[in-house]
């Protein structure tokens, strides 16, 4: 069974997700934030993340920038009620595994179709950054 780390600030955005994907027979771990976020990340299985942009404390953006250097072949979905923060150079960086970007409120089937596609999908390869041609 594949495991979904839901990361939101709002529980009722949380709540909504956790039903979606139980729906669908995902097992999911949800945190307000990113301390909870970077512990289920480093003693759980986690096979992607949905992640908020705009939350209080750590920004989504800044816990993308670590998902990013210590798991970069995790897939995240970014969902965020600002799209223009998509723009950021955080999600750039991170293109590669980078699933979908949604929008609040996040229209359910398409995040669910995102999912499936990001499961179905090849594992992203590490970025070379910087290696020689």
């Amino acid at each position: 069974m594949k495991t979904i780390l839901v990361v939101d600030d709002e529980p009722a955005a949380r709540q909504l997700y956790r039903d979606a994907f139980e729906d669908e027979g995902y097992c999911v771990l949800e945190a307000e934030g990113a301390g909870t976020a970077l512990t289920l990340l480093r003693t759980a299985t986690v096979d992607l993340v949905v992640l908020d942009i705009h939350m209080p404390g750590t920004h989504g953006l800044e816990l993308l920038a670590r998902i990013h250097k210590a798991w970069p072949r995790l897939p995240v979905i970014l969902c965020s009620a600002l799209p223009k923060l998509f723009d950021d150079y955080a999600v750039w960086d991170a293109m590669p595994q980078i699933a979908g970007l949604f929008g609040k409120p996040v229209e359910l089937r398409a995040l669910l179709d995102a999912v499936r596609r990001a499961f179905a999908a090849p594992v992203p390869k590490p970025s070379l950054v910087g290696a020689a041609s």
